[in-house]
């Protein structure tokens, strides 16, 4: 199960740089926009960014609750 943790760690992780370098590059904004590859890309690092996010709030929640 640490596996799976660490992947879904690591997916966030790499939707935070992968955004922090959308919002910084205007020639990778203009790629998405004008690519249905990368758009792809990028909805699934919004979906990284999100979900992972939720998902870890919850998992560390859990631990808190059940140490």
């Amino acid at each position: 199960m640490r596996k799976f943790w660490l992947a879904i760690t690591v997916f966030f992780i790499l939707s935070v740089i992968y955004f922090i370098v959308y919002v910084n590059s205007l020639s990778l904004q203009t790629l998405v926009n004008t690519s249905s590859a990368w758009g792809s890309l990028h909805i699934a690092a919004d979906c990284g960014l999100f979900g992972g996010g939720f998902a870890l709030i919850l998992h560390f929640i859990n631990k808190l609750r059940h140490p």
